[in-house]
């Protein structure tokens, strides 16, 4: 075979995987919803009650707990209805569920309306220095802690338009907010801004406290989604991308 019939192969070849590459599906919200890592998926559709059903197929459905329900509580969301919360009133629980534990990989996000910049978003885990897993307002910006350390995003949130907050924690063996935490906001990668005793505090998320939706918190909460895998940054893009 001379060198041109090769390379011209070559060519055939480099050309053929970049179009298969180019081919590949994008992610949708249709296959994230059935996703098999899904963990717990609250949209806060509901109309009346105390009850806020668990959309994943887990079943894991959450209680609202308080002066807090649907009958007074349910809005307009960015996907069909949303929960207001008051911050005092009351709060949202998913009983016997205690979220993702250990130094699992995780992806907690939701949208969020606020003009305030106070508040736990979204806890698990266990009272003790690293065994938290906490989506909250930090200095006034959206980050998380595990009870010892705390990493948040530059842009402020609290200007009463919807908002898509997220973290992701990546497979690692001890991992920890620096090396192995992504935040994002609108379905991007958000700008850190602050960290603090990071290495100090790994992320072994302990297993006492079911998950929590609101303490503190006073605005609007609409599809909160809890993986028990880190989602891709184009997955991230993609809940973004749900239509209304």
């Amino acid at each position: 075979m001379n060198k041109a019939l090769i390379l011209a192969c070559l060519v055939a070849l480099v050309s053929l995987s970049g179009s298969n590459v180019l081919a590949a599906e994008p992610p949708d919200a249709a296959s994230l919803n059935a996703d098999e890592h899904l963990a717990g998926w609250w949209t806060f559709d509901e109309d009346s009650g105390t009850t806020a059903k668990d959309s994943s197929k887990h079943g894991r459905d959450a209680k609202l707990s308080g002066d807090l329900s649907f009958d007074g509580g349910s809005v307009p969301g960015r996907i069909g209805k949303a929960l207001k919360i008051d911050g005092s009133k009351g709060l949202v629980e998913v009983p016997g569920y205690k979220g993702v534990e250990g130094t699992a990989a995780r992806t907690v996000c939701l949208w969020i309306r606020t003009k305030t910049s106070r508040g736990d978003v979204v806890l698990w885990g266990t009272q003790d220095f690293g065994q938290m897993w906490i989506l909250r307002f930090i200095r006034g910006h959206v980050g998380v802690t595990p009870h010892g350390g705390y990493y948040y995003m530059e842009d402020s949130v609290h200007d009463e338009a919807w908002h898509h907050v997220g973290a992701v924690v990546g497979e690692a063996e001890l991992p920890n907010l620096h090396d192995d935490v992504t935040l994002y906001l609108d379905g991007q990668v958000a700008q850190p801004d602050r960290i603090g005793l990071l290495d100090l505090w790994p992320i072994e998320t302990g297993a006492e406290q079911d998950v929590a939706v609101g303490k503190g918190f006073q605005g609007e909460v609409d599809d909160l989604r809890i993986y028990d895998r880190a989602l891709s940054d184009e997955e991230i893009k993609a809940l973004f991308d749900m239509k209304k």
